[in-house]
């Protein structure tokens, strides 16, 4: 009768404590550690291997590469909430660029239009 006490007293108070060391301890400090990780192998690929595929003018190795710095760019956003915040903002600005640029060709058109008289 006594362990079953203790047993239940014990589950009793580990187990809340386990819940909330799960949720506020390790979880955060993994996802800030491989917040780190990724971002050291971006900049090693970067600012190594990237450089070194230009140098030897390896065209396959070199978009490699940048598939592999894609995917990381990408897996970093997906678990660090401060480069998620990042991505958004960039796929904006990306998109607002384009908006800016089918806006200039189209001004460029009729520009060359107007001035050449309509023969364009």
């Amino acid at each position: 009768m006594r362990i079953w006490f203790a047993l239940g007293l014990l589950v009793a108070v580990l187990l809340p404590a386990w819940a909330a060391a799960e949720d506020n301890g390790p979880r955060a400090f993994t996802n800030r550690q491989a917040c780190r990780r990724m971002t050291k192998q971006i900049n090693h690929f970067e600012k190594t291997v990237l450089v070194m595929a230009k140098d030897r003018g390896n065209d396959m190795w070199e978009q490699a590469t940048e598939n592999q710095i894609s995917r990381l760019k990408h897996q970093r956003a997906d678990k660090c909430p401060e480069y998620h915040k990042q991505r958004t903002v960039l796929a904006r600005a990306k998109e607002q660029a384009d908006q800016m640029k089918q806006m200039m060709a189209a001004a460029a058109k009729g520009a060359a239009k107007y001035f050449s008289g309509g023969a364009f």
